[in-house]
């Protein structure tokens, strides 16, 4: 046992308040995911004061759960709670981030996806005792979802209308016509919204998942652009085409690879010569220190949790979500790249490089 002093009791109680207080979130987001798939987020949405027995009455759920569910929302701030009416709401801005999926401030995807690592919890102790890793496919259907929700609005936003035009020329390519991928495409959130607004150009999303390619292709099909967005089920290393792409891009899953450096060679070797290659990874700093904040505790957790496990468990490298400029650089130079750009694009999550073959 320490002796009485050499411990800092001032010290000692910030920590434990600390970890309370990530305890009371742990058991917050697994009950909003209950809120969010359940719809109750979905109901409070327009605004409406409503008591628990209200709530309870319009989507058909016990009144007893509800009203602890309910208090423990307004207890976060996700909900709003009239003491004098008994009664709770969503004001605007609880609802953009909580329910309104067509704005780049929602993040109810987060939720899914952090209870998709709950689940794999027993397997990830497994894997810290043997090594290996959760395979993607065992995080089930569920995962694939939570990355479009929390993705597909910012990359509306900001992928064909702020990053294609940022780099010079390339805008103008695609206008006219050109040859596109996407590599680690998902369920199309980014591939999907470019090819809408590039109709003279032709495009093909890779992805290893096949969930991620079936969703990808029902998405691309409701947008009409079936016709020139193919989907092929392969490893980014393994793209058969050679000095075939104007343009690919990798946002935010080269860290995710079994096999990152050959998946950017590979992606040299598909581009044309003078093509593009845009990639975005977290904002990230180059030492482990400059990253210990909020954001980066959760790029290395989601990171432990999910994107790391996922490379491990293919026999891959592990890289891991936090990439750096400066490694991004080194990998960049490794595959064959004479080196990379940070695109000039302020963005609140992503860093944006350009590379060109």
């Amino acid at each position: 046992m320490l002796k009485q002093e050499t411990v800092n009791r001032a010290d000692a109680a910030a920590m434990a308040r600390q970890v309370g207080i990530d305890f009371g979130a742990s058991l917050t987001v697994a009950l909003a995911y209950i809120g969010d798939r359940l719809g109750i987020f979905k109901l409070m949405a327009a605004g409406e004061s409503l008591t628990s027995s209200q709530i309870a009455e319009r989507t058909g759920l016990n009144e007893r759960y509800i009203r602890e569910w309910a208090s423990t929302m307004a207890a976060a701030g996700y909900i709003e709670y009239d003491s004098a009416r008994a009664a709770f709401r969503m004001n605007r801005e609880q609802a953009m981030v909580l329910v309104q999926e067509d704005n780049t401030f929602f993040t109810g995807g987060a939720f899914q996806y952090a209870v998709a690592c709950y689940r794999q919890i027993t397997k990830l102790m497994e894997a810290f005792r043997n090594g290996g890793g959760v395979p993607f496919t065992d995080f089930g259907p569920e995962i694939v979802e939570a990355i479009e929700r929390l993705f597909h609005a910012g990359y509306e936003a900001w992928v064909a209308e702020q990053w294609i035009p940022a780099v010079s020329g390339l805008k103008a390519k695609l206008d006219l016509g050109a040859e596109v991928a996407e590599v680690g495409c998902g369920a199309g959130q980014c591939i999907v919204p470019v090819a809408t607004t590039y109709p003279n150009s032709r495009f093909t999303g890779y992805d290893v998942d096949a969930i991620s390619i079936e969703l990808a292709r029902a998405k691309s099909a409701r947008a009409g652009v079936a016709d020139r967005l193919f989907f092929e089920q392969t490893a980014a290393e393994k793209i058969a085409s050679a000095d075939h792409f104007d343009l690919v891009m990798a946002f935010n899953c080269i860290h995710d690879m079994a096999h990152p450096r050959a998946a950017l060679a590979g992606i040299r070797r598909a581009l044309k010569p003078g093509g593009v290659f845009l990639w975005s990874e977290a904002q990230a700093a180059d030492q482990l220190e400059e990253n210990f904040s909020p954001v980066g505790r959760t790029m290395y957790a989601a990171s432990t949790m999910h994107c790391m496990t996922v490379s491990l468990a293919q026999g891959g490298e592990g890289l891991g979500s936090v990439i750096s400029e400066k490694l991004a650089r080194e990998l960049v130079q490794e595959a064959g790249f004479s080196g990379l750009d940070r695109l000039p694009v302020k963005n609140p999550y992503h860093q944006i490089f350009v590379i060109r073959k």
